[in-house]
């Protein structure tokens, strides 16, 4: 039973790693059985480089609005970017030097990592397609620009017979060569945005090196992030729970019961937005409880009428 502990506790400690881990096999697996099943060359002049483009291109792109659209942090940040808030609280800020400018940098550094993140399983997915040359093969047999290239010094019909490379209708030992040939272009290619995938990777950890905070304050930044996100999940229930509960007795006794404190639109907004840690504020929540003003709710909230 302990040894079941343990390596429960190691998935979940390296929960992400393995996760990213899965996502770039389940992709590869996945684009293997989609150009084995499903894609087949039409070896048309009009089709094949559109066709090819279309299976290469669209997975990869449908796979980047999902890790998007799965990302808590892409969440966060987007949420509300596009709103006109008539209520802005922009003037509130004090103008601080540099203020601006910091919440940019941090806002372009924080796309940057989740745009990282998300472009795991795409690039994983066009690696492992020009790996296998099929989508290559069928676009580049298609393209006039790669026919007349292909067929310098040829036979007059070597057009024809570049076209129909993909479908295997000619035996002709010099077309197979070019066949040959167009195979590891793509691998080559492929092997290039994978070499791509692995420095981005290094980079990653190249940036522990230069990092401002060390390794034992970073593992207690990652706790304190833990137990802030269960401690706020945990109170929001408690408070959600307690304002319907008021809410209902309200409907059904047809009485006015002691209103419920529930933070502003504002206070909100605060607390969601996407901050560096620095020794004074480990999260956006930590910089609102340091720098917030206290202020009298002796006032009813709108919220909980």
């Amino acid at each position: 039973m302990d040894k079941y502990r343990l390596l429960l506790g190691h998935l979940t400690k390296h929960h992400k790693t393995l996760g990213m881990s899965f996502l770039s096999l389940l992709t590869a697996g996945g684009e293997s059985l989609f150009s084995n099943v499903v894609f087949q060359c039409p070896c048309n002049a009009n089709w094949s480089l559109p066709y090819s483009l279309f299976f290469l291109l669209v997975p990869a792109l449908i796979l980047l609005l999902l890790g998007y659209l799965l990302s808590t942090k892409a969440a966060r940040l987007m949420t509300g970017c596009c709103a006109r808030d008539q209520g802005d609280t922009s003037e509130e800020i004090p103008d601080k030097p540099g203020y601006s400018r910091m919440k940019m940098c941090c806002w372009r550094v924080t796309c940057s990592r989740i745009t990282l993140t998300a472009a795991l399983a795409p690039f994983t997915w066009i690696a492992v397609a020009l790996l296998g040359g099929s989508y290559y093969e069928c676009a580049a047999s298609g393209n006039e620009w790669m026919q007349k290239y292909l067929c310098q010094g040829q036979k007059p019909n070597c057009t024809k017979e570049v076209l129909q490379m993909p479908c295997q209708k000619t035996n002709s030992k010099e077309i197979q060569g070019l066949l040959n040939m167009l195979r590891a272009q793509s691998q080559m290619l492929g092997w290039l945005i994978t070499l791509l995938m692995v420095c981005c990777a290094t980079a990653k950890f190249c940036t522990f090196c230069k990092s401002q905070v060390s390794f034992l304050q970073l593992k207690f930044l990652k706790i304190y992030k833990k137990q802030e996100k269960e401690i706020l999940t945990t109170e929001s229930k408690k408070y959600a729970t307690e304002l319907a509960e008021r809410n209902v007795k309200c409907f059904f006794e047809n009485v006015r019961l002691d209103s419920v404190r529930i933070p502003g639109s504002d206070e909100w907004k605060e607390i969601s937005e996407v901050i560096e840690p620095t020794d004074t504020a480990y999260s956006a929540l930590h910089e609102y409880a340091n720098n917030r003003p206290v202020r009298n709710y002796a006032h009813q909230n709108p919220a909980s009428d």
